[in-house]
């Protein structure tokens, strides 16, 4: 027969009134030397109760524990998390502190091979193509002694550009990618020299000209292709890039080469401005 729901609902404190009665029946029992069948007739009834009380209460312990360890357990990890954060920041910042002291120990380098170069150290901050014109910005301007038409050079020796204007703290530069860019350059292997300029045939490729070659020309496909020092703006033998090819002008019975710039050019972050130079070549 089922038990009645409100029935059902007091038989587990009927359960535990009994349980507290009989095993008072057994204190008063064993006190008074009564049968000791009867004791353990009531043990025998109230030793599952306490053994459940035991458990509830173990259980109950045991999931305090439970939750208190894992906030233990959040904790550490949000402190842990944080940290790799921090050490992280700390390595990135090691890195390029590493990264710029390279680099200035390369301008060093550069430096003890051109005593007459006067060098300024600046960063590039954007870059910009467009319109066939490529341009880049650095932080450093006229407050430093950066000024219009000085060359702007990687750690390697490789022309990035110039200066073509300038304010207070940044000055904006033209790559030699761009189309009304000059430089007077000549072949290492050859000694021939030309005119290199940006060109709207090759700009869209990153790529420049030597234009007004003959066709017999002594340059050839891989030759390095440095500065000449002619016309006062930039020194001699700094690199600008190498030869990849020609490309025949029918009309004037003339070719040009096609010159790939020194990639540290086209990716470099760290630059130096020649603020001043021997111009002991014209």
């Amino acid at each position: 027969m089922k038990i009645p729901h409100r029935k059902k609902s007091l038989f587990i404190p009927y359960m535990f009134a009994l349980a507290v009665l009989l095993s008072a029946i057994c204190f008063f029992s064993h006190m008074s030397g009564t049968s000791s069948v009867l004791s353990k007739a009531l043990s025998f009834v109230t030793t599952p109760l306490q053994s459940v009380t035991r458990y509830v209460s173990s259980f109950v312990s045991s999931g305090k524990q439970y939750f208190s360890d894992v906030d233990r357990l959040l904790e550490e990890n949000e402190r842990l998390t944080e940290e790799n954060l921090q050490l992280e920041k700390e390595n990135k910042r090691l890195r390029n502190t590493e990264s710029e002291n390279d680099v200035l120990r390369r301008f060093l380098g550069l430096k003890k091979e051109n005593s007459d170069y006067i060098l300024t150290d600046a960063k590039i901050v954007s870059r910009s193509n467009s319109n066939y014109i490529s341009s880049f910005t650095i932080n450093k301007g006229s407050f430093h002694g950066i000024k219009e038409n000085m060359p702007v050079i990687t750690s390697t020796g490789a022309l990035v550009g110039i200066v073509y204007s300038a304010d207070v703290n940044s000055a904006k530069c033209m790559s030699v990618l761009s189309y009304d860019t000059y430089v007077g350059v000549y072949s290492e292997q050859s000694g021939e020299t030309g005119l290199l300029s940006g060109s709207l045939r090759v700009f869209r490729d990153g790529k420049c000209l030597i234009s007004g070659l003959s066709d017999n020309t002594e340059i050839k496909a891989g030759d390095t292709i440095l500065t000449s020092g002619l016309g006062e703006i930039y020194p001699r033998d700094l690199k600008v890039g190498t030869v990849e090819g020609f490309i025949k002008d029918m009309a004037s019975q003339t070719k040009s080469a096609v010159v790939v710039p020194d990639s540290s050019a086209l990716t470099a972050e760290n630059v130096m401005v020649l603020t001043g130079f021997e111009r002991s070549y014209n």
